[in-house]
């Protein structure tokens, strides 16, 4: 196949996490140094679904020899669902990464099942996808499925889903603010995020520009109680002096306000409430598995062990409250 023939559509090339100019250099240096490019362009009628660097690589040395190999596919949402569980594959994923594959490949492969009704946005080329009947089951057991194949939950997919659409509001408000997001290089929370796409459309650079802002520590009350683990050392923790930003209830309620809800006004039923409650739970769980993952060394040092253990306890003393029915600050038993 001739170099010229193939295409990049920028909607499938912005599922694949971009490489540093490193990274980026020293694959070009191994395609010379190889005179050839090893792995195959995976390819959709002509459009690259994986090698978008190879690619640029090879138009800089056209007389490079490549393979492609082509897949076939019903609709391009089943393309972008494809390249979304590729990516997955791969190690070298930042948890945000992750979740917004997980949530993109829910998005697509909802639409490609068909029953939904898919707008398409004229001047992004973005998809978005709604239900034409709520008692579709379609829904649950893509996420179930999705869920299973990531090692997560149905709850957790389904979260990323509205973590994706946040992402995507974002950048089209500011552009590049994904790939801070997704890089890492700012934390934002997940929930800050989701709302953004729930947000009108004349708002969302001003929050998304708020992503970047530091988040709070959460105050210290009382110091945990030990939980038993194995015996090291106690080290004086070190003074972590990083400035950090505390929202202005003014911020807290124009976020609110974002999610069409008002100030003492809940969001939505007791279900909603526990379905965030326990996506939030697995978003935690999820992020823990991936330092261990990720930071085995330090995880394993006798100074990561002991701030590991300092954090569960204050997460753990957290739930005993909750778990004694103290859900409000004050509250006593009589209003339990």
């Amino acid at each position: 196949m001739d170099l010229n023939d193939l295409k990049i559509d920028p909607e499938f090339e912005e599922k694949i996490p971009p490489l540093t100019e490193d990274e980026f250099l020293l694959l070009e240096q191994n395609i010379v140094a190889d005179g050839e490019v090893l792995d195959p362009l995976i390819i959709w009628n002509n459009t690259i679904l994986d090698g978008h660097n190879r690619y640029r690589i090879l138009k800089k040395h056209p007389e490079i020899p490549f393979k492609t190999f082509p897949k076939e596919f019903p609709d391009k949402y089943a393309a972008i669902a494809w390249i979304c569980r590729n990516q997955l594959g791969r190690r070298n994923l930042t948890p945000e990464q992750k979740r917004y594959l997980i949530g993109k490949q829910y998005e697509a492969e909802k639409a490609s099942h068909g029953g939904h009704y898919v707008e398409r946005d004229s001047e992004t080329g973005q998809f978005t996808v709604s239900l034409q009947n709520e008692d579709l089951r379609i829904p649950e057991r893509t996420s179930a499925k999705i869920a299973e194949e990531s090692n997560t939950s149905r709850s957790f997919v389904e979260r990323a889903e509205k973590y994706a659409k946040g992402v995507d509001a974002a950048d089209e408000a500011l552009p590049g603010i994904r790939k801070e997001i997704l890089s890492g290089s700012i934390k934002p929370t997940q929930a800050a995020v989701a709302a953004i796409a729930r947000a009108a459309p004349e708002d969302r650079a001003e929050l998304a520009e708020q992503l970047r802002q530091p988040k709070a520590k959460p105050e210290k009350t009382e110091e945990p109680e030990e939980i038993d683990e194995e015996d090291f050392e106690e080290q004086e923790s070190e003074v972590d002096d990083t400035p950090v930003r505390i929202p202005k209830t003014s911020e807290i309620l124009a976020l609110a306000e974002s999610m069409n809800h008002s100030e003492g006004q809940a969001i939505g039923t007791v279900e909603d409430m526990i379905y965030e409650m326990n996506s939030a739970m697995q978003d935690m769980i999820f992020r823990w598995n991936f330092c261990k993952e990720a930071y085995a060394g330090p995880v394993r040092s006798r100074d990561g062990k002991r701030q590991i253990k300092d954090l569960a306890a204050e997460g753990i003393e957290y739930l005993k409250e909750i778990r004694k029915g103290k859900l409000w600050k004050g509250e006593t038993d009589e209003n339990k």
